[in-house]
């Protein structure tokens, strides 16, 4: 929480952005980049960015942002505060109930038998039957040959 609240400017960016409001920024440094050669060949554009942004859960970390960084400035400000850990420990002790969203209920499905799910299990239990049954008697490596068997219309 704490390197999201240090980074708040790269978060409200990518807000802005995925809003669609950035992306004129965006746009107008890429003119700026194309502009001077120096720089690295390759270059983000706006819709590059979109199309990844647009799949961050950036709403959870905004409301963080929205509701701790007012509590977080003025601790820090009140306090006279010039060390991460003391920091870090008031985030340790603020409570953020009620600000993330509420995550959706466990779905129970019960287990319908087909004859795919019969295979793999009957394939699985014989595996765990082999491996744990090394020592002879029971299974021995050296002996065991595998075999087809092949339908011959008479």
């Amino acid at each position: 929480i704490y390197q999201i609240l240090r980074r708040k400017k790269v978060f409200a960016d990518l807000q802005e952005i995925i809003e669609g409001g950035g992306q004129e920024e965006l746009a107008a440094a890429q003119k700026a980049a194309d502009a001077d050669e120096s720089q690295l060949k390759y270059k983000p554009t706006a819709e590059w960015v979109k199309s990844w942004a647009e799949g961050l859960p950036l709403q959870p970390c905004m409301r963080l942002m929205q509701h701790l960084l007012p509590q977080l400035e003025q601790f820090c400000t009140t306090g006279n505060v010039n060390d991460e850990t003391i920091v870090v420990d008031f985030l340790k002790t603020t409570t953020m109930v009620g600000l993330l969203p509420v995550p959706h209920p466990i779905l129970i499905r019960k287990y319908q038998q087909n004859e795919f799910t019969s295979l793999w299990f009957t394939t699985y239990i014989w595996g765990v039957l082999y491996l744990r049954n090394q020592t002879p008697p029971y299974f021995d490596a050296a002996h065991i040959r595998l075999f087809t068997i092949s339908y011959v219309d008479a």
